[in-house]
């Protein structure tokens, strides 16, 4: 998931047509067991810290470690 989606801010507003809110699926599969990788890079290239990835109960990772989770997942969901 891109750091900036994270911020409160932004992650309370998207809305999908016929998808509902960006939150409420967020909060669904945090809800349902599952984990949240963000792009350590493109995080911080963006001005999102490992505070703001904490705080939306997300793991920073380098690319060479989303690319190794990509693998090993039976599912991988990108927003």
């Amino acid at each position: 998931m891109a750091g900036p989606l994270l911020r409160p801010a932004v992650l309370d507003n998207p809305v999908g047509l016929g998808t509902g809110s960006l939150r409420e699926s967020f909060d669904a599969v945090v809800a349902g067991g599952g984990r949240v990788f963000a792009s350590k890079m493109s995080s911080g290239a963006r001005g999102v810290g490992e505070d703001d990835l904490a705080a939306a109960a997300a793991s920073p990772a380098p690319p060479a470690r989303l690319v190794q989770l990509t693998f090993e997942s039976d599912r991988v969901l990108t927003y």
